[in-house]
């Protein structure tokens, strides 16, 4: 029996929970740079992606979401032996996604927080490193899913590694004065088969927020670690005690440069283990 067979991830960055009522934070509180972040994030928001979703394709060029990968891939199994019998991989496609636009409407008042005009109708596109890969018939050298039962057949396993481009980089260092640059974050998926049934395995950095689907159907959202309050005491900032701060503490020190996308090429080991980048949640399995 032949079946042709979709999957794919979709990361994005969700507006809430959100410690910002007021951009006067950003001038009452201290240090500064975290409710300029946290403003930053609520106002590059992405919609969340929908269930189902019938054209990746077509998403990725809509470009409101931070990473995707996508696997569509024919597969003959044997009804005897319920086995593999072949595998062709149709379209295949990772994307490091996009920065949106600084939605004025959202935070009209930004003025109060940054000294200079940030509002741009510009997109700007993400970095995904080159270990970011949807491999097929074989597990990725970076996973950080769990091995699979032995008896289980590995069809795909995708895993994007990504952070922002250099132009939010460069606006978190210079306007913010975030003392870190962007963190690597990540999504991952694998695929196995075994007796007649699929299995999707996930897992994926604690932020931003993940989506996994098969044929379509939404098969599991992991929402985003966030704060829905600063923890503050005479109005300073106990930075330690956010649950954002191990991400964006993950990223590399702004007194140096950022983390070259050369320096990825030989990195092995799971990916979460790798320097600036954030760890993961925790992994989870269904039975398709």
């Amino acid at each position: 029996m032949q079946r042709e067979i979709k999957v794919g991830t979709v990361s994005w960055i969700i507006d809430e929970p959100n410690p910002m009522y007021t951009t006067l934070q950003t001038k009452m509180l201290s240090p500064g740079w975290i409710p300029k972040t946290y403003l930053g994030l609520s106002a590059t928001a992405n919609p969340a992606p929908p269930d189902p979703l019938t054209d990746f394709t077509a998403y990725q060029k809509n470009r409101d979401f931070r990473a995707m990968t996508f696997c569509r891939f024919r597969v003959e199994l044997d009804d005897d032996t319920g086995r593999v019998s072949s595998f062709s991989v149709v379209d295949a496609f990772h994307d490091g996604g996009w920065t949106p636009p600084f939605r004025m409407r959202n935070w009209p008042s930004t003025a109060v927080a940054f000294d200079w005009d940030i509002y741009s109708d510009t997109w700007y596109q993400g970095e995904s490193s080159p270990l970011s890969v949807v491999a097929t018939q074989n597990r990725h050298r970076c996973t950080a899913i769990g091995t699979a039962p032995p008896e289980e057949t590995v069809l795909v396993n995708a895993l994007i590694k990504f952070r922002a481009g250099k132009h939010t980089d460069d606006t978190g260092i210079k306007t913010v004065g975030c003392p870190f640059h962007v963190p690597w974050v990540w999504c991952e998926l694998l695929l196995t088969y075994q007796g007649g049934r699929f299995r999707m395995y996930g897992r994926g950095s604690i932020f931003p927020s993940h989506a996994w689907y098969f044929n379509d159907k939404r098969i599991k959202v992991v929402a985003q670690t966030g704060d829905r309050f600063f923890p503050t005491k005479y109005l300073t900032i106990a930075e330690h005690s956010l649950n954002l701060y191990p991400v964006l503490s993950a990223g590399a020190s702004a007194s140096g440069p950022q983390q070259s996308l050369s320096d990825e090429t030989s990195r092995t080991g799971p990916v979460e283990g790798h320097p600036n980048t954030a760890k993961g949640s925790s992994e989870w399995s269904q039975w398709l």
